[in-house]
């Protein structure tokens, strides 16, 4: 399994799929190999409780996330992990590991959207399958090595222009 973090939320309207980016973790990565990446679909209102749930966004009544991790908690478990575990592109497949009240581990079938918009509200760590990264994921284009010299190379762009450009 591969350690991955929620990299970016593409919203989109209408017909047009809303991507959420998964970007594999630096300790994760070999030497000298750029970590990859995992887009996944999915509709407009679950990446906007995925995004909810990031930006802590407090809603005057619960969502069903957030319904569901007071229910959790009211029965004394808690969500352990989230693995996103298969792919039959387009459509992803995610588990749910929760811990109950003994300790036991329970793995339940979930969306990858709604199990990524319960791990963000409990701040759980969220996996990939090796074999689901291997086959539906691609180099990230962002790297937190050259992060400075992005910026400075942005830096010195942002000094050549003028008024007149825009």
């Amino acid at each position: 399994m591969i350690r991955v973090d929620i990299e970016t939320i593409i919203m989109a309207a209408g017909p047009v799929p809303s991507v959420i980016v998964l970007r594999e973790r630096n300790e994760s990565v070999g030497a000298g190999a750029p970590p990859r990446a995992l887009s996944i679909q999915t509709g407009s209102f679950e990446a906007a409780a995925i995004s909810r749930g990031i930006d802590r966004t407090e809603e005057p009544r619960p969502i069903t996330h957030d319904l569901m991790n007071a229910a959790l908690t009211a029965l004394d478990a808690k969500v352990e992990r989230v693995e996103i575990n298969r792919v039959d592109l387009p459509v992803f497949f995610a588990d749910l590991v929760v811990l109950d009240k003994d300790g036991k581990e329970l793995s339940i079938d979930a969306r990858p959207s709604d199990a990524l918009a319960l791990a963000v509200r409990v701040n759980a760590p969220i996996y990939v399958e090796d074999d689901v990264m291997n086959r539906a994921g691609s180099i990230s284009a962002r790297s937190d090595d050259n992060a400075e010299e992005e910026i400075e190379r942005f830096d010195e762009f942002v000094q050549t222009l003028s008024p007149d450009d825009f």
